[in-house]
């Protein structure tokens, strides 16, 4: 009888816990409930709240103090105006001659000026930089290269000239013009680079000191670079320009960027700028407030091809200045057929 009383009392005790563990987990559902409940009343009331928000009204109108103040630069380099590009040279991917040099050198300009008139709705547009980078000619610094010049370097220099005239002139009809120069590595009477007296024997340098020794407009300077680095001021805003030569790349995986930084880093420990400008790689790129990279009018060619380049279409590019920041606000590739 006593195992049997024992065995009841095990049971009733097993029940007992079972339910207690029931109710428990009943309890936490409860509580689960009402905080649900709880947290549906509160949006719902938040919801009740805003239904009574209106819109502000906002003036859009522009602000009587006047636009904010901007440069642009208007980035040429590697334009290789007299270099014939056969399209069975590069798959078919470019043609170049003369008269597409011309034509190109048309609708950038025609571009260009779009562009800018465009930028000229959103802020004052102070002037206009247009950065001469060099190798506007090919020249005869390699015998390939004389097999495929349709002009003579002299000849071939005259050329660009004229057109590198148009442009200016165009450009100092929307605002006064700043042209800042660097001779590139192509347009040279050596057959090897020299250094220190590289512009003493380029062609672009002398077409640059004749140029601004027979300017007489007053809405356009010029700022003739003497070494490889040409400094811009603009208001406090340091635009370093030069043609990109002195950068070393051998096309690893990281791109331009790497070489460019550590160019940029040496180069600022002594002159600090804002920003670079430069051409020579013929491949539009741009590091936010580091560097701008030019195109380059030719395009693409058997060169291109030689060294495993990047294939991109011809283009010049225009960067706008902001100087009540201080900042870089666009950079725009303006491409060209």
């Amino acid at each position: 009888m006593a195992a049997v009383a024992r065995q009841v009392e095990v049971g009733r005790d097993a029940e007992a816990a079972r339910l207690k563990n029931e109710l428990a987990a009943l309890r936490k559902k409860y509580d689960a409930a009402l905080h649900r409940l709880e947290a549906e009343k509160d949006a719902v009331a938040g919801l009740t709240a805003l239904a009574d928000v209106k819109p502000k009204k906002i003036d859009r109108r522009r602000p009587k103090h006047g636009k904010p103040e901007a440069t642009a630069i208007l980035v040429l380099s590697d334009w290789h105006v007299e270099e014939e590009v056969r399209p069975e040279t590069c798959r078919n991917l470019n043609t170049f001659t003369l008269e597409i040099a011309d034509r190109r050198i048309q609708q950038l300009v025609q571009r260009a000026s779009m562009l800018i008139e465009h930028e000229k709705h959103l802020t004052g547009i102070r002037r206009i930089v247009v950065a001469a980078l060099g190798d506007f000619i090919t020249g005869h610094i390699h015998d390939d290269l004389v097999e495929v010049t349709q002009l003579a370097p002299l000849a071939a220099t005259r050329w660009a000239g004229e057109r590198l005239g148009g442009v200016i002139d165009a450009m100092q009809e929307i605002a006064p013009v700043l042209v800042a120069t660097c001779s590139g590595n192509h347009g040279r009477s050596t057959k090897f680079p020299r250094m220190a007296t590289e512009n003493d024997h380029s062609f672009e340098q002398h077409l640059y000191l004749t140029m601004a020794g027979q300017e007489r407009r007053k809405t356009v300077e010029w700022q003739v670079g003497e070494g490889y680095l040409n400094n811009i001021n603009l208001d406090g805003f340091i635009v370093r320009a030069h043609h990109g030569h002195a950068i070393r790349f051998g096309g690893g995986v990281g791109g331009l960027t790497i070489p460019a930084n550590k160019a940029i880093a040496n180069w600022n420990q002594a002159q600090r700028a804002d920003l670079d400008i430069f051409g020579h790689w013929h491949c539009f790129s741009w590091l936010p407030y580091r560097f701008v990279a030019n195109g380059c009018l030719i395009g693409h060619n058997a060169f291109a091809d030689r060294i495993k380049a990047e294939y991109q279409p011809p283009s010049q590019s225009l960067i706008i200045i902001d100087h009540d920041h201080g900042r870089v606000t666009k950079v725009l590739p303006i491409f060209l057929k």
